[in-house]
Formats: structure tokens, sequence, C-alpha cells
């Protein structure tokens, strides 16, 4: 291949080592040399400091990427742009050891087989940063990769300079800012799915100490998931904006703003298909699979297809954060304070039995659930940083933050004629309660916390060769809960027709004693009247971090580290008043990164283990109520391997391979599998030991392998094509070891082709996504009252887009 003035070379590197892929050996923290360039962008925060160098802030400060003793996997938002990948979730198919998915009440975010379960009153044990802001809140990943610089990974705790609550791992993310130069990009996405997205921004000099850049972004899909009754799902519509500003009146005096604005509108975003109705042998059929299967002229088996039976719901998601980083440079180093204020409400709608047929209490939804979540925090960090280079390095810093979280819903359990359940379960006569009376359960909680941080970090260099690094935070996390539960009646799901029992009213049974409709409901449905036991709690923890890193070539360094983490206790958000305890984390690592022949071959090894205690966990029961307690002890452990290899000027080769051996060490009164369930004796509760068993979302092999082809057209045209497969072994999608709520072994094949300017002004591109139309879910449960049915959410079928953009 030719080249005029290099051009050609310069081109390749900065597109990345096989973009489509995104784990260009990402596993043990090195990127390759072209996808290095790439993800450093052109100046600012990801400045290139040599051709073949990427800037990371890992550990709190800018530094060489192969310089950090972390396993942080690199992107740019440049690359994220080009494909057409605009979720965490697309990002997670082509990153070994990392499974991010939507759930019914939070997002799941997976790093090496640890994450935190379905409770929105979790924090996340994946801790996700924009511009060094926090965002605690799960359901916020719908605003993540929006205009942004550039998104690290970052696998294991990162207690040091992450905070309390990342104790399986963070997300970071950098944000495009302007520099005082003039330059605007635009694009426009099409797909057959429906997808499409529209997206542009400028940046502009507003003077000569100040500077702007407002973008925005219109994007949703039509879906991927036909509808029983017509049409296709989920149908979102969203829109996102920012404006950011920069002010530099000296030299030693930087000030930068944004604030960030979302808004999303998703129609059927739970359109669950419904699993083994009839259930699989073993199991006795259900009133529920024989009443659906007698409403509808088919059967449901164990095989995704891209169907769902459409019961409504919806998701209405709003997003405000503001930010503001002042740096100052006093020579000697640099004082840093970032404040930010984040606001965020969800309100949804869904029914966990995914099927339409005659209900008992009239109707035809089975489990019609609403929830509403409010959320607003302020942050305050500041820090000191020293001048790097030295043979002494050391940083430090303290930070508060504040947080009010309400959570509030409305289960409505139309799916059995609950009246007569409970009284002849009970033995009790309720002569306001009837089978056919429509029984609910409404909701509220409410939880306020305030978070003190101390940290500080020393890099020691005794050699040119030999660095020692130490590190420590010590957090404080004090919180207040309330929560009330009561019993009542509801019409057709609605909220507002919602009326509790009046428990001032006992209703004397054969029992013998005294009972009111909540507590004659609770016990059968297995939830939790009244506050929570205690109303605030506080947990503290230090966090200590040290590793030894070592240049045993000016091309390849080794490393061992230790960490410990920590993530706060807290209150439950659901059905049962449970209060749970923190959870702990015992880290090591160690790790060889680096690059053979002047960057022709690029790789990494990284070993770690990882022990927990006290690890947080929701269960669900036969009635999807949910429950949650600290598992004694876990550990994940495994090995991940990257390689990249540039074969010429115009083909590059790469492979992401991980393995994962992620189990519970102690767990001796697990929730038992749907067979389990079905076949104990009533009156009787089952537990299960699960030491030993996986925990969930830990496959044991994960990865992807990718390549990037790139030649010239013509002096003018250039053709690029990026195939990539994305694998994973099977996992299991709950803390059960239940082989009905497993996804299985899976490979997806994404293609795509390019032509773009010689001189990178402009592209044309057609992304295809999931090629043989691989059908997987991001997310199993159990259907309430149907043991061995199952609904799953199904994940991204094929889809080809048809994408064009120019840049400035």
């Amino acid at each position: 291949m030719t080249c005029n003035c290099g051009r050609c070379a310069m081109k390749i590197s900065m597109r990345g080592l096989s973009s489509l892929a995104l784990a260009v050996a990402i596993s043990g923290g090195w990127a390759t040399a072209g996808w290095a360039q790439q993800a450093a962008g052109e100046g600012g925060e990801g400045a290139r400091a040599s051709t073949d160098e990427i800037i990371v802030t890992a550990q709190g400060r800018e530094q060489r990427l192969q310089d950090v003793p972390v396993a942080v996997s690199v992107v740019s938002g440049e690359t994220l742009a080009e494909q057409g990948i605009r979720s965490l979730q697309d990002v997670s198919q082509r990153l070994g050891n990392v499974k991010i998915t939507q759930g019914t009440q939070v997002n799941s975010i997976n790093i090496r087989g640890v994450g935190s379960g379905e409770n929105p009153g979790f924090e996340q044990a994946v801790a996700t940063f924009s511009d060094g802001v926090y965002r605690s809140r799960s359901r916020a990943s719908v605003a993540a990769l929006f205009d942004i610089e550039r998104l690290e990974v970052l696998k294991g705790p990162q207690g040091t300079f992450f905070g309390a609550n990342a104790s399986a791992g963070a997300l970071s993310i950098t944000t495009r800012k302007p520099d005082g130069t003039f330059d605007w990009n635009a694009s426009g996405l099409y797909a057959t799915d429906g997808e499409y997205s529209f997206e542009a921004g400028v940046s502009v000099p507003l003077g000569e100490t100040l500077s702007g850049r407002i973008a925005g972004r219109a994007s949703g899909t039509n879906g991927w998931v036909e509808l029983a009754n017509g049409g296709d799902a989920p149908h979102d519509d969203s829109l996102q904006g920012r404006v950011s500003l920069r002010w530099e009146p000296s030299a030693n005096w930087r000030t930068d703003f944004r604030f960030d604005i979302a808004q999303s509108r998703t129609d059927d975003n739970a359109a669950f298909q419904l699993l083994n109705c009839p259930p699989p042998p073993g199991f006795p059929m259900s009133a529920v699979c024989g009443q659906i299967l007698a409403a509808n002229d088919k059967t449901f088996g164990s095989e995704l297809d891209f169907v769902s039976e459409g019961v409504p719901s919806f998701q209405d998601f709003d997003f405000h954060e503001a930010a503001l980083t002042n740096s100052l440079d006093t020579g000697a180093g640099t004082v840093r304070s970032i404040t930010a204020y984040n606001w965020m409400k969800v309100d949804s709608e869904l029914s966990l039995v995914p099927a339409f047929y005659p209900t008992a209490v009239g109707g035809n939804v089975g489990f019609p659930i609403s929830q509403n979540e409010r959320y607003r925090f302020f942050s305050q960090e500041l820090r000191y940083e020293s001048e790097t280079g030295g043979t002494f390095e050391y940083l430090f810093g303290g930070y508060y933050q504040h947080a009010r979280l309400q959570f509030g819903g409305l289960s409505n359990f139309y799916f059995l004629p609950f009246g007569a359940v409970i009284e002849n379960a009970l033995a009790v006569d309720f002569p306001n309660i009837t089978p056919s009376t429509p029984l609910a359960s409404g909701y509220t909680s409410t939880q306020s916390e305030d978070t003190f941080s101390a940290f500080a970090a020393v890099t020691i260099r005794p050699t040119d060769n030999l660095r020692i690094n130490l590190g420590a935070r010590y957090s404080r996390v004090s919180k207040d809960g309330t929560r009330d539960l009561t019993a009542g009646t509801s019409l057709n799901g609605d909220p507002a027709s919602y009326v509790p029992f009046d428990n001032g009213t006992a209703f004397s049974g054969t029992i013998g004693a005294p009972i009111t409709g909540s507590v004659a409901f609770c016990a059968i449905i297995g939830c939790a009247l009244g506050d929570f036991p205690v109303s605030e709690i506080t947990d503290d923890a230090f966090m200590p971090s040290v590793s030894l890193q070592y240049d045993v070539s000016p091309d390849a360094m080794v490393y061992a580290k230790y960490s410990r983490g920590f993530k706060a206790g807290g209150f439950s958000a659901n059905s049962a008043a449970d209060v749970f305890g923190p959870e702990t984390v015992d880290a090591y690592e160690a790790g060889i990164k680096g690059s053979l022949a002047g960057n022709v071959v690029t790789y990494s090894l990284a070993a770690f283990r990882m022990d927990y205690q006290g690890l947080q966990e929701t269960v669900f029961d036969s009635n999807a109520a949910a429950s949650v307690s600290n598992v004694a002890e876990a550990r994940s452990q495994g090995v991940e391997l990257g390689l990249g290899l540039r074969a010429s000027d115009w083909l590059r080769l790469n492979a992401d391979v991980a393995y994962l051996d992620s189990v519970y060490r102690n767990y001796p009164n697990a929730e038992c599998t749907k067979l389990e369930i079905a076949n104990t004796p009533r009156g009787q509760t089952c537990v299960q030991d699960l030491s030993g068993s996986p925990r969930s979302y830990a496959p044991e092999w994960s990865g992807a392998v990718g390549a990037e082809l790139m030649l010239p057209v013509s002096s003018d045209l250039d053709f690029t094509a990026n195939p990539v497969v994305a694998f994973s072994s099977s996992y299991f999608m709950t803390a059960t070891g239940d082989p009905l709520l497993q996804q299985e072994g899976y490979a997806k094949i994404d293609l795509r082709l390019g032509l773009s300017s010689h001189e990178g002004g402009w592209e044309l591109a057609l992304i295809g996504r999931n090629l043989t139309d691989k059908a997987t879910a991001s997310y199993r449960l159990g259907v309430p009252g149907a043991d061995g049915s199952v609904l799953a959410m199904l994940e991204r079928g094929r889809s080809v887009a048809l994408q064009f953009s120019i840049r400035k």
C-alpha cells in the first residue's frame, strides 16, 4: 500500500485497532498503538504524550496508560460514534468479564462476576463517574455515552481513587470539552429495526479566555421484538443536550462548567417473552399458566424467538446534572475542586406476568406494577496533586456528598384470586374480601445519605525502573431510612385508585385471634408492613492499596497489586423491610503489559483474585417478593489476556479473552431453584446451599476477536472493514444457580464497512449488528404464581444501519 505523505499510516492509527471490537488487549490494561491514539483524542485531557501513548485518569491524575498498574479498558468517544454505539450495554458486549444489562428495577453492571443485585436501595458495586462526578443510580447509565472524549472501564476495587462504592470496579467517563478553537461535528444514523440517531456539536471561542461547546442528540428505536398484537418493541424517543464552558483567565487557572439534560420516553420497554408454559417436566401445572394457555391459541416453549405478547409497559426517564471543576496550578502541583449537583426521576409500569388472560379480578393483565424513583445529589471534592515525573509524587484530598432517594410503587396481585388464597391458607373470613377483590400493595421509602472521605496516594521511584504506589481512603457513610407498606385494593393497576385497608378493623377467623387485612395479605405474599427495624445506620472503612511496578524494558512493565474495597450497607427498597450490612473485598492482581517489535505486537496478561465478605445479594420468592441479605463469602478469580497484531499497514488483528471463576464460598441459606420451590410442601421454607456454586452474570469465558482492514480506493477515498465476533459461555441471571434462569453460551457477529474521505472529513458507513440474529436475553425471572414459567427480556437482534458523519 502506498501513501503520498504518511497520511495512510496515521489514519490507520487514528481509526484504532479494530474499533469495532472495542476491546483491543483491554483486559490487562494495555491498549495497542492504533487504538491508543484514537482513544487519546486530539488535545485536551486525552492528548497524546507520543505517537503510541494514551493518557488516562485511572489513578486520579493524568498518566500514560502503560504506567498505570490497573486493569483498565479505554475506548474513545470518536470510536463509539463511528460504530454507532450509544449504550453501555452495547459496549459490554465487546469487553471480557464485563456484563451490563437492563432489569425491571435497575440496570445491572457486573465486572469480573461481581455487581449489585436488583434492588433500588443498592448503590452499584461498579461505580460510574462523569468528569469525576459520581452517578450512583444505575438508571443514569441511559445518559452515559453522549459527546464523550473517552470511556475508561476499571476492573477490580477502586476505593482509593474512586470512593466507597467502587468495590467491583468503576466506569470513568470524560466528556468532550471546548479548547479555544472552532470545530464542529454532525452525524445521522438509521437502521433496519427503526433505530435512529441525529447528533451535532460545535465548539467556539467566545473570547480570549473563554470558549464554549454545545451538543445535542435525538435518538430512539422502533424496536426489535415483535408484539403478538401488532407492532414492534421497545419504542423509544430520547433527547440529550449539553452546554460546556471553559475559562482560562491565566496560564495557571482553568474552570470547566457543564450542564447536562436528558430525557427518554420508552413504550413497551419491558416487552418480555414468556417461556415454558406449560412448564417443564417435574413442575405441576400452575393455575396462572393454565389460564394463559386457555386464553391464547398457542403454547410457549423454551426458545427465544423475538416475540412478545405485548403486555403494556413504559419507562419515562429525566436527568439533569451540573458540574463545576476549578484547577489552579501552583507550580509545585495543582489544586483541584469538583462541585456537582444531580437530579433524576424515573417513572415506569410493567407486568411480571407477560401474557394476557382473563384474571380472577377482571381485566387481562395479571401483575401490573408501577414504580417511581426520585433522586438528587450534591457532592464536593477538593484535592491537591503534586507534579509528576519526580522521585516522589503524591496527592491527597477530601470528599463530601449528600444524596436523597425516594422510591415508591404499587404492585397489583391480579394473577390469582388472592382473596380466596388468603382465606383458605389462614382459615380467616374477611367479609369485605372476596375471590374477585383486586388486591394490591403500596410501597414508599425515603433514604438520605451523607458521605465523608479523606484520601491520599504516594508514588516512590527508588530507581528509574521501579515504582512503589501506596494509597488509602477512609470513608464514613451515614444513612437514614424510612418506609411504609400497606395492602389494599386497586382498579386496573391504576395508582390513583389504590385504597389501603382500614387496619384499625380486625376480622377474626378460626385461627382464634384477630387479624387485619394487611397482615393476612403479607403473610401470604411475603411482604413486611411498617417501617424499617432501625432508622439510622453508619458504616466506615479504611481502604488501603499498594502496588509495585517494574519496567523490565522500555516496552514492557510488570506489576503486582493489593487493594481493599468497601460498599456501605443500606435500606432495601422493596417489599421486605431489610436493612443490610456493608460488603468488603480484598483484591490481588498481577500482570504484564507491553509491546514487541516497535508495537507490531501488543500484549497484556493479568491474573486476579477478589475475596468478598458480606456481599450484598437480592433474592426473589415465587411471587417475585424480594429480600436482601449479605452473603458471608464469595470469590472471583481469573485470567485476562489481550493480544494485538499489526500484520501490515492495511491489516490489524486483535483478541481479548477472559477466563473467570466467580463463586459463592459460603452461602448456606440461598434461595431455592424454581423446581425446588414448586416441590416444597406447603408451609415449609425452602433454602439451598450455594457454597461453591457460580455467581450470576459470571460466564466462565468471554471476550471478542476482531480485525481492521483499510485500503485506499483512490487518492481521495479510503475503504475500511471491521469484523468482530463477541462471545460468552453460559451464565446464571439470578443468585439461585437455577438452570431455568440461565443464558446459554453464544457468539455474535458484527461487521462495519466504511467509505471516507482521505483527509477524514466525512464518512459513510454500513454497520451490521448481530448478523446471525442470535437471540439472547439480558434478564430472566420466574413468572409469579407460575413455577417453571419464565419471563425474558430480549436483547437486540439483527440490524443493519446506514450512518453518515462529517466533522471539521
